[in-house]
């Protein structure tokens, strides 16, 4: 092949991403419990042997053991625990081989070639080959199944260009053209499996773990795969996977030793996480805010949602929200942080006056009053912290909160107004899930051509360069006219023992338990 972007190009661009699981399900940390960041590994000789006991905070009988339908906490941990994915992306969007040892594009950017890593066996004994990556691929892309990826690749990809092009060579012929397609394979929902798996309760993966039980309301027990293919890992024996419901009662069972991990540790209490336990995060782990339904009166007014963003004081909300991160953000979905962050743009200072007189060019008489929804946590600490700050600028949210168990049935996407957080997405889809037109993800209602060109040609592009101008071109139009409200950045948390090592998390929940061992 001719004419070829290979792996070592690519890993320059940071493609990888959380793409589209776990999204709503953080929270922060900080304070006097400052943690150190995923990147930080294990310390000492890692030790073989023992069950790590991990608590999560939401199950439901609904959901499967299906890695391409992964969409909650605990089927993403057996998605990334006892499959791989082709490439590995971590929390700062850098690829690693994973089943694939090497890829590589054609300077259009159309076409893409996986070489497979030789001697990855399946959980039964079965040896991986092209065949299993294209039946899985063509799963994804199948729309009777509802795969969790199928509308991020969908668009750019058909069966018909899935192609085992020996039994060690995967080729994808794209329709358009993406330079980001690692950013795609790299999440959970493009797990590989057996060429010919429907029947997945048995979990016969590549990965590190077997799946020895699994209710999706209530457990979930893995068993360590002595074949894996990473010599010498994993190093546990077993992980058991509870579901505690109750936040202050998952608290609990961390710092009094009966589970060893907990999840969704949010706003004040992290500050508890100290002695026999720590936080552990993703310091960058997700934004906060209030979305609006902007083609909706009266947020369709674009005066009243400047209103809004000029009466929200950032740094007071997000010391609610994420005690000592303190990452105060424009209103995009990407932190200060990322590469593909607009040079120079700042967040909306906090100005009440402004607010006021911004409701007054929109013809608001007196205060300005509107519903706002959002669940117990980190929304519900964004939406009340928001309410307090916007008093002053003549804005009253009256915040109602509704029950995690049925928000995602009965208010998103139902609402004109909700509190919500939602994980880090690499730039290349975060724009057009949150923003474009038919973007799975777009909850404010945005709708812009020239936003959707710019987001096109940036994905489109190898050029490096073009790409932070195009996509800094159009984070710039979500700033000026999308109806949200950003204040900030919180981290993806965890609490755990300190025995706890080798833990190595990524952006969605994507949690990977490989090097993970009991000191």
């Amino acid at each position: 092949m001719t004419n070829l972007i290979n792996r070592r190009t690519i890993l320059k661009t940071g493609a990888g991403a959380a793409l589209g699981v776990g999204l709503f399900g953080l929270s922060a940390c900080g304070g006097d419990g400052t943690p150190s960041s995923s990147s930080s590994g294990g310390t000492g000789t890692p030790k073989r042997g023992g069950t790590l006991r991990w608590a999560v905070a939401a199950g439901n009988a609904t959901q499967v053991a299906d890695p391409a339908k992964a969409s909650g906490t605990m089927p993403l941990l057996i998605a990334t625990n006892c499959y791989d994915t082709l490439v590995r992306a971590d929390e700062n969007y850098q690829l690693t081989p994973a089943l694939a040892t090497e890829w590589e594009s054609t300077a259009d950017a159309l076409t893409w070639t996986f070489k497979l890593r030789q001697g990855v066996k399946f959980h039964d004994g079965s040896p991986l080959t092209a065949q299993d990556v294209v039946y899985s691929f063509k799963r994804i892309l199948d729309p009777a199944l509802a795969a969790v990826g199928l509308a991020q690749i969908g668009p750019y990809l058909q069966p018909s260009g899935v192609e085992a092009v020996d039994q060690s060579t995967v080729k994808l012929t794209l329709t358009k053209p993406n330079a980001f397609i690692p950013v795609l394979v790299s999440a959970a929902g493009f797990s590989i499996v057996k060429d010919g798996t429907t029947d997945f309760k048995a979990g016969n993966g590549t990965g590190p773990f077997t799946l020895t039980g699994f209710d999706a309301a209530a457990r979930t027990s893995l068993a360590r795969f002595d074949g894996y293919w990473q010599d010498g890992k994993p190093y546990l024996d077993a992980v058991q996977i509870v579901v505690i419901a109750e936040d202050a009662t998952r608290l609990q069972a961390v710092t009094s030793g009966s589970q060893d991990v907990v999840d969704n540790i949010t706003g004040a209490n992290t500050l508890l996480l100290k002695g026999s336990v720590e936080p552990y995060m993703l310091k960058n782990g997700g934004w906060v805010g209030l979305t609006m339904f902007g083609d909706t009166a009266p947020f369709n007014n674009q005066k009243i949602i400047q209103a809004m963003q000029y009466a929200a004081d950032r740094k007071k909300i997000m010391s609610v929200v994420a005690p000592g991160i303190d990452i105060i953000s424009p209103d995009i979905p990407i932190p200060p942080a990322d590469p593909f962050f607009p040079s120079g743009l700042q967040p909306r200072p906090y100005d009440p006056d402004r607010a006021k007189a911004l409701l007054k060019e929109a013809g608001v008489s007196g205060t300005f009053g509107f519903d706002v929804y959002a669940y117990e946590g980190d929304k519900l600490d964004t939406a009340v912290s928001f309410k307090s700050t916007a008093e002053a600028g003549g804005i009253n949210a009256n915040v109602i909160t509704w029950p995690h168990a049925t928000f995602f049935t009965d208010i998103f996407k139902k609402k004109p107004a909700i509190g919500i957080s939602v994980a880090r997405l690499h730039v290349s889809q975060a724009l057009p899930r949150l923003y474009g037109k038919g973007g799975d993800l777009n909850i404010t209602h945005f709708s812009n051509p020239q936003f959707d060109e710019l987001v096109a040609k940036a994905t489109a592009t190898t050029d490096q360069a073009q790409q932070k101008q195009l996509f800094g071109d159009a984070l710039a139009m979500v700033n000026d006219a999308a109806a949200n409200m950003i204040p900030g950045w919180e981290g993806q948390v965890y609490g755990k023992n300190r025995k706890v090592q080798g833990l190595s998390a990524a952006n969605g929940a994507h949690m990977y338990l490989a090097g993970a061992y009991l000191a």
